[in-house]
Formats: structure tokens, sequence, C-alpha cells
């Protein structure tokens, strides 16, 4: 029994090193104002956007190979390798401010893209392989819920160090800090324990990927939760990119700074009352979540005018709920030997569907406006909604 107990005893401190990860991971102070500087250092917005553009590609294309990497080597060795690659993305950023070598922000992007490629699904598969061995995987929302928490906490941290550092100083500067901060990502992840239900045991990757395109294929309820789920992303995605330049043509600049914080603040709460909502019962919460969110959008869009940018940014107060929800059902579904690779898989089909969408609503933003390409998204979660809702009828 006290051999049971020693391992479990240090992998506790996984849950208070989750929270710090998250809250430091999302505290990019850079990120609201990114497109401004990359536009600053390239004189081009369709630069600027295509430093994003081939990013979303590269991390596409990433997800499925370091998912296995993750799946083989281990969680903590890849969440490690994700955050100096992060940081190393990062200061390159820097320099091509520094120096004005604009096509250093393309290699900082790819970079960049693939340290999230890295993160994505492994962090979700060691949080929840942690609780595995801590006997708690029913409790596992509860971790999610409050480790998402000090992300949005560290996002509303991130937009008040970057309102001051660019009071005070240039963007350059605001670029270098954010390239400090996630130096503190680094030390949080090399302090993680390695889960022991984590196995490796499969003979070649590519047998591994077969496996795991198995396993997706064979799951009639995985499929159909992660096709929602990408479509709900790809949406909230495109939504989220162009909701700045929405909100800019109603209110000046720097009151977008304010309605983002207030976005991240509805977050934090929402993440921080998620666990309280479990007894309802996942599906009814993301039902009830993406129709709530859809008529604080509606209400927002049709108003149209300065409380637009605030009232929308309201939203967030559902997100929590609904994220740790769909969270929770993707990670029941998953199989554990190849967590992390069809946690890729989702992320790499979500990926593409996302480019398709965001071309889509591009089209629409150009050949009508912004207001109208914000409507065809908002409109699109109604199919969101009804798809959960068939979930809850058919496996309630």
């Amino acid at each position: 029994m006290k051999y049971d107990k020693i391992p479990c005893m240090k992998i506790r401190k996984n849950i208070l090193l989750f929270k710090l990860y998250y809250l430091l991971a999302d505290m990019w102070p850079l990120s609201v104002l990114a497109i401004v500087y990359f536009q600053q250092i390239s004189g081009s917005y369709a630069f600027a956007l295509g430093v994003f553009s081939i990013a979303n590609i590269v991390q596409s294309i990433a997800e499925v190979p370091t998912g296995i990497i993750s799946d083989r080597i281990g969680r903590r060795k890849t969440m490690i390798l994700s955050s100096v690659i992060t940081t190393l993305a990062f200061i390159l950023f820097s320099v091509a401010g520094t120096f004005g070598y604009r096509y250093l922000l393309i290699l900082g992007g790819v970079i960049w893209a693939v340290a999230d490629a890295f993160a994505s699904g492994t962090d979700d598969a060691m949080m929840y392989e942690t609780m595995e061995e801590l006997r708690k995987t029913d409790k596992y929302d509860i971790l999610y819920a409050r480790s998402k928490t000090f992300g949005q906490i560290g996002m509303g941290l991130g937009a008040l160090i970057a309102a001051l550092v660019t009071y005070f100083y240039s963007l350059t500067v605001l670029s270098w800090v954010s390239a400090a901060i996630s130096v503190g990502r680094i030390l949080i992840t090399v302090q993680l324990i390695e889960p022991n239900k984590h196995t490796q045991d499969d003979p070649t990757s590519l047998q591994h990927f077969i496996t795991a395109i198995k396993a997706f294929i064979k799951n009639k309820k995985l499929r159909i939760l992660a096709t929602i789920q990408m479509l709900n992303r790809g949406i909230s995605f495109t939504s989220h990119r162009l909701e700045g330049a929405y909100f800019n043509t109603l209110i000046p600049t720097w009151a977008v700074n304010i309605a983002r914080l207030v976005k991240q603040t509805c977050g934090a709460v929402s993440y921080s009352i998620a666990p309280y909502f479990r007894k309802f019962g996942f599906y009814r919460i993301l039902v009830a979540s993406t129709i709530g969110m859809t008529v604080i959008k509606l209400t927002a869009v049709i108003l149209n005018n300065v409380a637009t940018p605030f009232i929308q940014s309201c939203v967030n107060i559902l997100y929590g709920t609904s994220s740790t929800a769909e969270s929770a059902l993707l990670q029941k579904e998953l199989s554990p030997k190849q967590r992390a690779t069809m946690g890729s898989i989702v992320a790499l089909l979500g990926g593409i569907l996302s480019a398709v969408v965001y071309w889509i609503v591009g089209v629409i933003a150009d050949m009508s406006s912004v207001y109208f390409a914000i409507i065809a998204l908002i409109l699109c979660n109604i199919f969101i909604s009804g798809g959960y809702y068939w979930m809850l009828k058919k496996y309630k």
C-alpha cells in the first residue's frame, strides 16, 4: 500500500503545475497586437496575416507526427520540448522587430506552429492520465476547468501588461517581454511528473498511427463528437480573428483591449464555476451553453453600436462550461494507448476545417462586410447546438 501512495503523492503536484502552466502558456502579451506588430515590421497586413495562415497550415500537418512522438517519448518530455520551441519562436519574433528582418516572422511562425502541435492533445492527455493514476478520472473536468481558469487569468494579465508596456515603450519591447515570460513556462514543465499510466508499447510509429486511425473509425460516438467539435472550433477560431476588426469599426483601438479584458474575465469566471454544473450532464451543458452563446452574440450584432463589443465579450461566461464539458466527453472516448495521437488526428482535421471556414468567411467579408461575415458565423452556431442536442437524445 505504501508503494502505491508514494508515486501518487509525487504526481499530485501536477495538479498545481497544470494551473501555473496554463497561466504562463496563455499569458502572451503580444497576442492582441501581434497583427499590428507584424505589419509594422513587414509593412503589409497581407504579410502579417500570411504568417498566421502559414502557421495554421504547418500546425495541421504537424499534429499527427507530434502526437505519435508524444505517445512514444512521454508527455513530460513533449511538453518541455513544446515550451522550449515556443520560447525560441518568440525570440525570433523579437529579433525580427529589433533588426527589421520580416522573414524571421515566417520562420518564427513555423516554429511556433510546431510547438503548438506538440502541446496540442498532449496537455489534455497528461492531465487525464494524472487523474487516472490518482484514480480520480471522474473529476478530470474539475481539474481541466480550474486549470483553464488560470489560462483566462493569464490572458487578462497579458492584456494589462500589453497596455502598460505599449504606453511607455514600443511593440518590440512588448515582444521581448513576451519571450521572457515564456521562459517561465519551461521552468514549470520541467517539474512535471510523467504518469505511470502512460504506455509506449507500439513497435513502430506507422503501426501506432494506423492503430489510432482504426480506433477512431471504429468508435462512431467519437467520430460524431469530434466532427461537431471540429466545426465548433473552426467557427470559434475564425470569429476570434475577425471580432477585433469588427470591434474596431465601433470603438477606438484602445477600447478593443478593454473589451478583450472583459472577455477573459468572463472566461475565468466561467471555468471556475464549470465544475458546479457537472451534475446536469455534459451534453445538457453543451446544448445550453451553445444556445446561450448564440443568443448573446446575435443580441450584440443586432444592436451594432458601442455596446456591441462589450456585450459580445460576455459570451465567454458560457465558454468555460462548454469547453470543459466538450473536453471531458472527448477524453472518455479516446484510446489510452493512443490518446495524444487520436487527439492530434482530431486537431489535424479541425485545422483543415478551420482553414476552409476561414477562407469562406474571408470571401464573405470581401464581398459584403465584416459585419455580415460575423452574422454568418453566428448563424452556423445553430447547427452546432442542433448537433449536441441530437447527441443528448441519443447518448444521454
